[in-house]
């Protein structure tokens, strides 16, 4: 069974929790971020997201990076970020603007349990996310969100005496409570507890954990063989999908796009919108200001909608062969909405949107079961997590 491990986690002090934690996806847009990190000198998004200040930052990480690590100095120095006393287990609850809540654990977790494959993966990562990630662990030494896990079983959260360390509101509505588990009795019960889980899944941040873990490997002088995460039971979960988005080179005109689809698939044009898909093997397709209903006609041979889409339509119709790497295709979260993803073709940045109905957690389990991954961004699993709140040290 994997492991769980107490920590002194890094926080800010409750008079700052709610300027320092940062949304860690779904923004709006850039300028939205931008702007964010201009007016608000506490905000975590100096270290994450400092890449925007800098023309070409990204694909050259130490050009901003020193700048990650003078915000955590600063922020320490300056009583913003307060250093824990004693180890403890975190419970986190996040509700979310309909009432929703998701409550479980936040400890460290083991890299080698991450090797060893007892914490799965479902997910491919993205070369250039793993590289960007790994050059921010070595420079601020930090990871400031959890990798969400999801584990099979049930642990009553609620019977263990905890103490307050703060609760917000963050500006999306999600209301954010934590508290600590720190009497020693306490803390054997809840690892006697987990002790009898087989298996962690990794719900959401394949890229956070396979970073700490080639992090872990190319550097020595770091206590850093341990990982943030947050665990919860999977029945908590709220799954949906991913959208994808293409601008082809080579295929992008509307009556060759659905004549090479119409090679697979029963096309069928809709005169209602398709972005809620209800129906295994079929999608919704958005061109040219009109959505089309497409039935894959071939044998699904126990294979879940993400993988016919890679397949069938972003390899065979675009002939895109890495979703991983190639900047002809983009991932939409369901959650942004169907005017955002319209508008974005309409206004001619992608050619096309393709939509699916999502997964369960369970399909997910099977694939990390049987070891094998999923194309990227086959799940949009709730809760997001928010950056900052809790962090880790190496």
């Amino acid at each position: 069974m994997p492991k769980l491990f107490p920590f002194r986690g890094l926080r800010p002090d409750q008079k700052y929790v709610e300027q320092v934690s940062a949304k860690s996806t779904d923004f709006s847009s850039k300028e939205d971020l931008v702007n964010e990190i201009q007016n608000n000198p506490f905000t975590f998004h100096h270290l994450t997201k400092g890449h925007l200040r800098y023309s070409g930052s990204y694909q050259s990480p130490e050009k901003f990076l020193p700048f990650a690590l003078q915000y955590i100095r600063k922020m320490k120095a300056d009583g913003i970020l307060l250093q824990e006393l004693e180890e403890s287990f975190y419970v986190y609850e996040q509700v979310d603007q309909n009432g929703i809540s998701y409550k479980g654990i936040i400890a460290l977790c083991s890299v080698d349990d991450y090797n060893n494959n007892k914490i799965k993966k479902h997910e491919e990562i993205r070369p250039s996310r793993l590289h960007y990630l790994v050059e921010l662990f070595k420079t601020a030494k930090v990871l400031g969100e959890p990798t969400l896990l999801a584990y099979k079983g049930n642990i009553a959260i609620d019977s263990y005496k905890t103490k307050p360390v703060f609760s917000f509101q963050s500006p999306d509505g999600k209301k954010h409570i934590v508290s600590k588990v720190t009497l020693s009795e306490e803390m054997d019960r809840l690892n006697h507890e987990f002790e009898l889980i087989d298996d962690f899944y990794i719900a959401d941040g394949h890229h956070r954990s396979a970073s700490v873990s080639k992090f872990n490997e190319v550097s020595h002088h770091y206590f850093n063989d341990k990982m943030m995460c947050f665990v919860i039971q999977e029945d908590q979960l709220s799954i949906l999908p991913f959208h994808r988005l293409v601008n082809s080179i080579h295929l992008n005109d509307k009556v060759s796009i659905l004549s090479k689809l119409s090679e697979e698939f029963d096309v069928k044009k809709s005169t209602e919108s398709i972005y809620i898909v209800n129906n295994e093997g079929t999608f919704g397709i958005y061109l040219d200001k009109e959505w089309y209903e497409i039935s894959f006609r071939g044998d699904r041979a126990g294979r879940l909608d993400v993988e016919i889409i890679e397949q069938h339509i972003i390899y065979n119709v675009f002939g895109i062969s890495n979703s991983s790497t190639d900047s002809q295709i983009a991932f939409h979260p369901h959650t942004q909405g169907e005017n955002e993803m319209c508008k974005l073709i309409d206004s001619g940045i992608y050619t096309i949107g393709i939509t699916n109905k999502p997964c369960s957690f369970e399909e997910v389990r099977k694939v990390s079961d049987q070891n094998k991954t999923l194309p990227p961004k086959s799940t949009y699993i709730e809760p997001k997590l928010r950056s900052g709140m809790i962090i880790q040290e190496f």
